[in-house]
């Protein structure tokens, strides 16, 4: 789970140079296209044991991840990687208040807590009052909405019986599809061949997508619910520390604390008190 999320952490800065040279739908319709090709390979011959079920899961999965892409893809181009990161992490706290709200499960008071501690974390590494909000921050803050909905739905259809490599080749398909769909539709296909965007395209699509994907659903074999989660958070945190290394990005005082409080929300959703 630490190699994920020091990989997720990595593409921040990657995909937002390499938006210099793709679009943001051209970019989604590389990577997962990537993606496809390789979880092909994997699955090989078992590609014909596809459920009915499994395309219907990979299709309302993949179209939430490619609203998520698309927001945080948008998104980039208009705030920080680390900024990116940090509200992009609130998709953990989001998961059970949509159950709440949906009433599919009870939200503990803890939850609340980790809901205040963030929104007070948002604040600080946001400043709205030093006018330092824009569309970018606003538009990440819809990638973990959708990010959010999407951990719902796959263990709704994982719940049923799918299988994780067949319900993960449906969903990039289908994010390719809508993605392709996207570049027609809103942009130009004319796109910048740098080293920088086909290094992109490789460690998000066969790095950040199939392997690390893949780490997370075998972590996920040993690990409990809780324990993903708080490992989970420290994607922002080492977003923030490659944003720092390699794009010289300086975060400032208010933005490592406003960071770390969100981070604290997002670990105490997931620790619980007992006497042990």
């Amino acid at each position: 789970m630490v190699i994920t999320t020091i990989i997720w952490g990595v593409t921040f800065v990657m995909v937002k140079e390499a938006l210099n040279d793709a679009p943001p739908y051209m970019f989604a319709s590389l990577r997962f296209g990537l993606a496809f090709f390789i979880g092909l390979i994997y699955l090989n011959k078992s590609i014909i044991n596809i459920t009915h079920l499994e395309m219907t899961g990979g299709l309302v999965c993949g179209l939430c991840l490619f609203a998520g892409y698309a927001f945080q893809n948008y998104g980039l181009m208009q705030t920080t990687p680390s900024k990116s990161a940090f509200i992009t992490s609130v998709s953990v706290i989001l998961v059970p208040i949509i159950l709440s709200v949906f009433k599919l499960k009870k939200v503990d008071f803890k939850i609340w807590t980790s809901v205040f501690l963030a929104i007070v974390g948002l604040y600080i590494l946001l400043n709205p009052s030093g006018g330092q909000v824009n569309i970018g921050d606003i538009l990440t803050f819809g990638c973990a909405l959708s990010f959010a909905v999407h951990v719902i739905a796959q263990d709704y259809y994982l719940s049923k019986g799918s299988s994780i490599s067949r319900i993960f080749l449906s969903q990039v398909m289908f994010v390719s599809l809508f993605s392709s769909l996207g570049v027609f539709m809103f942009e130009s296909p004319e796109i910048i061949i740098s080293q920088r965007l086909l290094i992109a395209i490789f460690v998000t699509g066969f790095l950040a997508t199939f392997v690390a994907i893949m780490f997370m659903v075998w972590a996920q074999t040993v690990l409990n619910a809780s324990q993903t989660a708080i490992l989970l958070s420290l994607e922002p945190v080492f977003a923030a520390l490659f944003s720092t290394i390699f794009a010289g990005e300086i975060l400032g005082m208010y933005g490592w604390v406003g960071g770390m409080v969100v981070v604290l929300g997002v670990i105490s959703s997931e620790i619980s008190f007992g006497k042990k």
